[in-house]
């Protein structure tokens, strides 16, 4: 008896499910409007050509970098064929250490590292400190952060995909003032998040892992730590974000959720 009892209680409990209110369902709706898409740029590389194009570049400038973007979503689904990966608009990459690249370099959307102080002045908060956050050959600001990976290996890394799922949370939450936002909560992320993993499937297609052997962050297909957890995303707030915008001269119009 005491056996069918804890079955039943974990049954129940693994078929819970999370219901959203009205609020939180404009709120969401609201969110998923803000996953960033890039604007594309003249002469890009793409697809897995553009991935071995960014992985020869970083080798030859012995630097490490990070697949970033709608690139990094689609490799993450073992059915995907080498012409699909064709579809999507360009190959961003995270470099991870300071290095000198010509604008949009053999054709890849590089993001570089720039640091500065920057200034963040809300009614709640104060300050002035030393950040860190990456750019492109355009002047845009990635609305995320990342530390660490210097002790990589040259060459292109694959990202983790909880670490993809995570980053397009965090696009996404860099553009929200969360202050002001109706119905926004920790259900309504969770809910975002589901919406991200429907993309970002559990394997990779054979091909990237004969091409990318040793540089996938994942314990999927690489034993060593060093590798697979050595690079960190940074959440930027509203306010953060704002105040390396304004530290590179940009004007930024708020793009706060509208109340209901």
């Amino acid at each position: 008896m005491m056996q069918l009892g804890l079955g039943l209680g974990l049954r129940q409990t693994l078929e819970q499910k999370i219901y959203l209110n009205v609020q939180q369902k404009l709120a969401l709706k609201q969110l998923l409007l803000l996953e960033l898409k890039h604007p594309e740029y003249p002469d890009v590389v793409k697809g897995l050509e553009g991935m071995k194009i960014a992985d020869k570049v970083l080798k030859e400038k012995e630097v490490a970098g990070v697949l970033i973007g709608g690139l990094a979503e689609a490799v993450w689904n073992q059915r995907r064929k080498v012409e699909d990966l064709y579809q999507h608009k360009d190959v961003d990459v995270m470099v991870l250490s300071e290095t000198s690249f010509d604008k949009f370099e053999g054709g890849v959307d590089w993001w570089l590292p720039q640091k500065g102080r920057v200034k963040v002045n809300t009614e709640y908060r104060r300050n002035e400190s030393e950040k860190q956050w990456y750019e492109n050959g355009n002047g845009v600001i990635l609305s995320f952060g990342a530390r660490g990976g210097n002790n990589l290996e040259p060459g292109l890394y694959i990202p983790d995909r909880q670490w993809v799922v995570n980053m397009r949370e965090y696009e996404a939450r860099a553009h929200v003032d969360e202050n002001v936002t109706v119905g926004l909560d920790d259900n309504v992320y969770e809910k975002f998040r589901d919406h991200v993993k429907k993309k970002v499937k559990t394997r990779l297609p054979k091909f990237i892992c004969e091409e990318f052997d040793r540089q996938i962050m994942s314990y999927q297909y690489e034993p060593n730590w060093r590798i697979v957890e050595t690079v960190k995303l940074e959440l930027f707030d509203l306010e953060t974000l704002r105040g390396i915008n304004k530290f590179k001269g940009n004007y930024v119009k708020p793009e706060n959720l509208a109340k209901n």
